[in-house]
């Protein structure tokens, strides 16, 4: 602010410009075409990632400490040790699956432009993959204090089709697979590949469309395998 009494007032106003251009990650919610406009323009990384990682901490402690995993037994120590390693385990959680989520995606995505021949950086699809984190973000914080009000265990996911029809196996994991924010995420990626990486339409909705059906594919795929061995 100091810095700003000895400047002119066209270079404040471009400051100001400037600062209104910068991509902003809750502004996802309620206007992601202008937020991808602005990372495509301005591609932040640290900042927004930082604030994911926060939120994502935050939302696993919350899941795990809500989850009943039958320690009402345990003495003051014990519970003392659970808790710091809930601690530790959002952490890592928390650090680690924003950071490599977004990774791989992104270079995903980034070998698609480079077939499409689109000049869309790594920067800007990394940038573009942070701010839509914050779906699954908001998915597991909903999600985690739904199970720590009403009980339940860490696969309950009530925003998901799998919350009104009960089912078991690969069919359950269909219906949970069928969830607000991961639909909510198809619409915006598509809307993301289109304004930030510059491809067609189609295209943008094809590989969103694509990646979710193969998450789902691979969702029912474990939970079949997983009936098959008892787990």
């Amino acid at each position: 602010m100091e810095r700003m009494f000895g400047m002119s007032e066209e270079k404040k106003q471009e400051i100001d410009e400037v600062e209104q251009r910068k991509p902003s990650l809750f502004g996802m919610i309620w206007s992601p075409t202008e937020q991808f406009e602005r990372i495509k323009e301005q591609p932040k990384i640290w900042a927004p990632l930082g604030i994911i990682s926060v939120l994502f901490i935050v939302g696993t402690l919350i899941t795990i400490l809500g989850t009943d995993l039958g320690i009402e037994g345990f003495s003051e120590d014990e519970m003392a040790i659970f808790a710091g390693f809930a601690v530790v385990i959002s952490i890592i959680v928390g650090v680690i699956s924003p950071i490599l989520g977004t990774l791989i995606i992104s270079f995903i995505y980034w070998l698609i432009a480079k077939l499409a021949r689109s000049e869309v950086s790594f920067k800007q699809l990394f940038s573009m993959n942070t701010y839509l984190m914050i779906l699954s973000v908001l998915s597991l914080i909903i999600n985690g204090t739904g199970i720590a009000l009403l009980g339940g265990n860490p696969e309950t996911i009530f925003t998901s089709l799998g919350s009104l029809i009960q089912a078991e196996g690969a069919i359950g994991a269909l219906f949970d697979s069928i969830e607000v924010f991961g639909i909510w995420g198809v619409i915006l990626t598509a809307i993301g590949l289109h304004k930030v990486a510059d491809f067609s339409k189609g295209l943008a909705w094809t590989i969103s469309i694509v990646f979710f059906v193969i998450g789902i594919i691979f969702a029912m795929i474990g939970a079949a395998l997983s009936g098959m061995v008892g787990v």
